[in-house]
């Protein structure tokens, strides 16, 4: 029960997906081009002892999970998957399609990070794959077809025949099972029993999630200003970075802020175990946002138009009809976070 209630305290999704079906998510707003220095790459076991799940629609089915169950969930063209994190962590990589969607659901159980890929680059579908390699305690992908490298927390090559290229984050929620099947009761979920797995799937870094370990090997970063383990909104625009911890966010429930010339909205909803990010830069002007009076909206400042949080379109005003742009920042341990980018701000509250 302790460790259950110790990962409510981590609920929440670096971007939501919730009744959308539109556009991909800006991913990290083109950083800076990551280049690896030798000795970072640490190998942590070989390719074959973390096998990737290649998915077929048999092996999804309709479930009933337990309320807390932590899953990763998907809606894109209609079509809604869930992926329990604990499947996740023995194997940190599926690779899938919904629809036409080639994607690739990626875990880090070090980092706690779920980061679902778009697997088609520069034309070509790959498949992926855990190297056996942590970059700062972070997994390393590997594709198949060209074995580049890639790093899941930055989406980018980092070595290899696809170096420096970036893959795109398709919009995804971390949550509880109970959340997502009330906003989707309909979604068909990855089935343990499917894959082989007789018995019943325990979490194997659940208690690495209560320790005061932090990493692997440790932070590459030893910085103090947070808690190690601390839950962090990371947002990257051009060479600058910014860490929003996740309970400053759920304290404010609205954050508007500017990072260089990307203006943020971030919410917490769904009693504070979601979150949200979009962009506040609507028809060329920056718009400004409150709470309405009715719960699941908010109205902007300039224009007095209703805006649903969850569909992010405007209901009525002079925007109706208009549809906030969806950002996606990933949610990471801060010594993850602070060790990839040792430069980073941190949002403290006004």
């Amino acid at each position: 029960m302790v460790k259950k209630v110790f990962l409510l305290l981590f609920l929440s999704s670096f971007v939501t997906a919730c009744g959308q079906n539109s556009s991909h998510a800006v991913a990290f707003s083109t950083p800076e081009t990551y280049r690896l220095k030798p000795g970072e790459l640490i190998l942590a076991a070989s390719e074959d002892d973390i096998p990737p799940i290649m998915a077929e629609e048999d092996i999804f089915v309709p479930a009933d999970l337990d309320d807390l169950e932590i899953v990763i969930g998907l809606f894109i063209g209609g079509k809604t998957r869930a992926y329990p994190v604990r499947l996740l962590s023995l194997h940190e990589v599926i690779n899938d399609r919904v629809g036409k969607q080639a994607i690739a659901v990626t875990w880090c159980p070090l980092c706690y990070t779920a980061i679902v890929y778009n697997r088609v680059v520069d034309g070509n579908e790959l498949t992926f794959g855990a190297s056996g390699y942590l970059l700062h305690n972070n997994l390393v992908l590997i594709d198949h077809q060209t074995e580049t490298l890639w790093s899941q927390l930055l989406g980018q090559g980092i070595k290899g025949a696809y170096s420096k290229e970036r893959l795109e984050i398709i919009p995804s929620t971390l949550t509880t099972w109970r959340i997502w099947k009330e906003a989707y009761p309909e979604t068909r979920v990855l089935s343990p029993e499917a894959l082989g797995h007789k018995d019943e799937i325990k979490d194997p870094y659940a208690g690495y999630y209560t320790s005061g370990i932090s990493g692997l090997s440790g932070p590459a970063n030893q910085d103090t200003l947070l808690a190690g383990k601390s839950l962090v909104l990371g947002v990257v625009m051009g060479g600058v970075s910014k860490a929003y911890p996740l309970e400053v966010i759920r304290d404010l429930g609205l954050i508007q802020d500017q990072l260089e010339n990307l203006s943020l909205l971030i919410l917490s909803v769904d009693n504070q175990q979601t979150i949200r990010v979009y962009q506040r830069f609507v028809q060329d002007r920056v718009l400004t946002f409150q709470p309405s009076a009715d719960q699941g909206l908010i109205i902007d400042d300039q224009t007095g138009t209703l805006w649903d949080i969850q569909s992010r379109i405007a209901l009525q005003g002079e925007l109706k009809g208009r549809q906030l742009e969806r950002l996606a920042s990933p949610l990471v341990f801060w010594f993850a976070w602070s060790s990839f980018y040792p430069e980073t701000v941190v949002f403290t509250a006004p």
